[in-house]
Parts: C-alpha cells; sequence; structure tokens
C-alpha cells in the first residue's frame, strides 16, 4: 500500500480555524468522521488525544503527524490539513503547527505495510513543498500539492535505486572481467 492511498482530496482542508492543538485534533477526526460512517469523531479525537500525551507527534517546521489506531477503522485513511494559524504541539523547535497530516489505521494494521510513510516526513522537510501547502488556494490545490510532492518522491527513490543498480552491475562485470 502507498501513503498516496491513504488521503483522497475530500480529506484535504485548507485554512482550518483551531485555536489549540486538542481543536486542531478535532478538526481531523470530524473530517474522518464525515467521510465514512463507520468512524466516530469522539473517538478518533480520544485516540489521538491519548497519542499526544505519549509524546508530542510534532516533527518541526510547523508540521504535526498525529496519528492513531481505530478499532472500526477498516483501512488506513489520511487528512491532511493547513491552519489558518498556528497551534502549539510542544514541537521539538517550539515552532507553532500550521500543517497537520493526520494518520488513522485498524488496531492491528502494521504501519510497515504502508512502504512509503517515511516520504511524508521527507516531503515536509522540504520548505519549499511547506510552503506551497501554505500558499493553496483551495482544498483540491492542497491536494494536488501533496500529491505531486509524494510523485516527485517516489520519482527521486526510482531514480537513485536504478543508479546504484547500475553501479553494481558494473561492478560486478569489473570484477568477473579482471578474474
Amino acid at each position: 500500500m502507498h501513503i498516496k492511498q491513504c488521503i483522497t482530496a475530500e480529506r484535504c482542508l485548507l485554512g482550518g480555524q483551531v485555536s489549540s492543538r486538542k481543536k486542531a485534533l478535532q478538526l481531523a477526526a470530524s473530517v474522518f468522521a464525515q467521510q465514512s460512517t463507520q468512524l466516530d469523531a469522539f473517538i478518533i479525537l480520544k485516540a489521538m488525544v491519548a497519542r499526544e500525551q505519549l509524546g508530542s507527534t510534532a516533527i518541526g517546521n510547523g508540521i504535526a503527524l498525529p496519528h492513531a489506531r481505530i478499532a472500526n477503522c477498516e483501512i488506513p485513511q489520511a487528512v491532511f490539513l493547513t491552519l489558518q494559524d498556528g497551534v502549539d504541539f510542544h514541537a521539538p523547535d517550539q515552532e507553532d503547527v500550521d500543517i497537520v497530516f493526520a494518520l488513522i489505521v485498524p488496531e492491528d494494521f502494521d504501519y510497515a505495510e504502508i512502504r512509503d510513510l517515511n516520504d511524508v516526513i521527507t516531503i515536509f522537510k522540504d520548505k519549499t513543498v511547506c510552503a506551497q501547502c501554505r500558499n493553496a488556494h483551495n482544498n483540491e490545490a492542497l491536494f494536488e500539492i501533496l500529491t505531486h510532492a509524494l510523485e516527485q518522491r517516489s520519482k527521486n527513490k526510482e531514480s537513485v535505486e536504478d543508479k546504484k543498480e547500475a553501479i553494481t552491475s558494473q561492478s560486478e562485470t569489473e570484477q568477473q572481467s579482471t578474474e
């Protein structure tokens, strides 16, 4: 499974108006619940708050990646929000969070099944991508920015893998010819 399969344009929201970390999580939970009759916003909020109590999911640069395991969640799902004003997520760099990528998964789900989950962290370390997200004009544009960044990251990884494979193959050929 790829992370792009977890997000839809309907679960992207630009300029959320919240005043606290809990309100940001509440907004994410309500977006999840609006998209599925099986999901309950209160249960999602409770699980995300419990996860935040274990340690902040903020990664710095105004980004938070809250996540939780939810009993009646059948497949991994993501919500992508930008906030009108940053809120305190107890980030390691003390910067307020204004970009939230929230993920919920089934209770027994192995995060390793989402092969490119780390790409989300990587793309949000790119200040250009973050600036594009912050300057998006509508929800659809926000979705397009995210999916484009994920596609580019995937292509870059494939290119690096191809180069590594070519170097390995060339080295093996050279080694065989010297023997």
